[in-house]
């Protein structure tokens, strides 16, 4: 766990999800050519294996609204890579 989980944790809310994605697979505005490289070789690795070792961020934006709207049973959820892929896909 990281020192913002442990933190959002413990504020003590009623319930709270903590997403974990991978690499995340977007357009950026600013420049940053080994970032591209690697957003370029892992996109062509998701045709393959898509929650591997990356997500795209619309993917993650779809999981976040499922969660809302379809609350787990515990109180905090933590939802690693590929759990995202299968919430964002519902």
């Amino acid at each position: 766990q990281g020192e913002v989980e442990n933190l959002v944790q413990a504020v003590g809310f009623d319930r709270c999800t903590i997403l974990r994605p991978a690499v995340l697979l977007c357009k950026r505005q600013e420049s940053r050519p080994m970032e591209w490289m690697v957003q370029k070789f892992l996109g062509v690795v998701a045709q393959v294996f898509p929650t591997a070792y990356s997500v795209p961020v619309e993917m993650v934006a779809r999981a976040m609204v499922a969660s809302v709207l379809q609350p787990g049973k515990e109180k905090v959820e933590v939802l690693e890579n590929e759990a995202i892929h299968d919430l964002g896909k519902a």
